[in-house]
C-alpha cells in the first residue's frame, strides 16, 4: 500500500489562513484613536523645532528666540506625555494589549512593521493614512470608519 503523505507542497508557517484575511473590526474609541496620532505627529515635529530654536537661542541669545524655544518645548513635553498616556490606557478589545504602547514583549508576526520605524510608529502611520491598522500583540485588524 502506497503511503500517503500529509504534508503539502507550499510550506507553512505558525499563521493560519484565515488570520490572514479576517475582515477588520470596527474601533470603538475612534476620537480617541485620531487624537493619539495627532499627538504623535505634533511629538514629531516638535522635536526637531525644539532642537533648531535652541540652538538658535544658544547661537544668538539677544535675537528674540526665547519664546518660540520656549513654546516648542512646552508643546514638546505636553504632546509627549498626554500622548503617552492615552496610549497607555488605551486597549484592544480582544487581547487588552496596548496596541499603541510599545512593550519589550514579543511582537506578532502579522502585526503592522514599516521599516526604520518603531511598531508603535508603523501602527500610527498606518492609521494616519489607511485608517486601518493590526493591533501589535494579537494581530486583530482594525478600522475606522462607520459600523456597518
Amino acid at each position: 500500500m502506497p503511503r500517503i503523505s500529509s504534508i503539502s507542497s507550499k510550506p507553512r508557517g505558525h499563521i493560519a489562513d484565515w488570520e490572514r484575511t479576517q475582515k477588520p473590526r470596527v474601533w470603538k474609541n475612534q476620537f480617541r484613536l485620531l487624537f493619539i496620532a495627532l499627538l504623535s505627529l505634533v511629538m514629531y515635529a516638535a522635536l526637531p523645532a525644539t532642537l533648531y530654536f535652541t540652538a538658535r537661542l544658544i547661537m544668538e541669545p539677544e535675537a528674540g528666540w526665547q519664546f518660540w524655544a520656549l513654546g516648542a518645548l512646552i508643546t514638546l513635553v505636553v504632546s509627549l506625555v498626554l500622548g503617552v498616556i492615552l496610549s497607555a490606557t488605551t486597549r484592544c478589545s480582544l487581547c487588552h494589549g496596548t496596541p499603541f504602547f510599545g512593550h519589550r514583549c514579543r511582537k506578532h508576526a502579522l502585526a503592522n512593521k514599516l521599516p526604520l520605524l518603531s511598531y508603535r510608529a508603523s501602527c500610527l502611520a498606518h492609521v494616519l493614512f489607511t485608517w486601518k491598522f493590526r493591533c501589535m500583540f494579537c494581530s486583530t485588524p482594525y478600522r475606522l470608519g462607520p459600523k456597518n
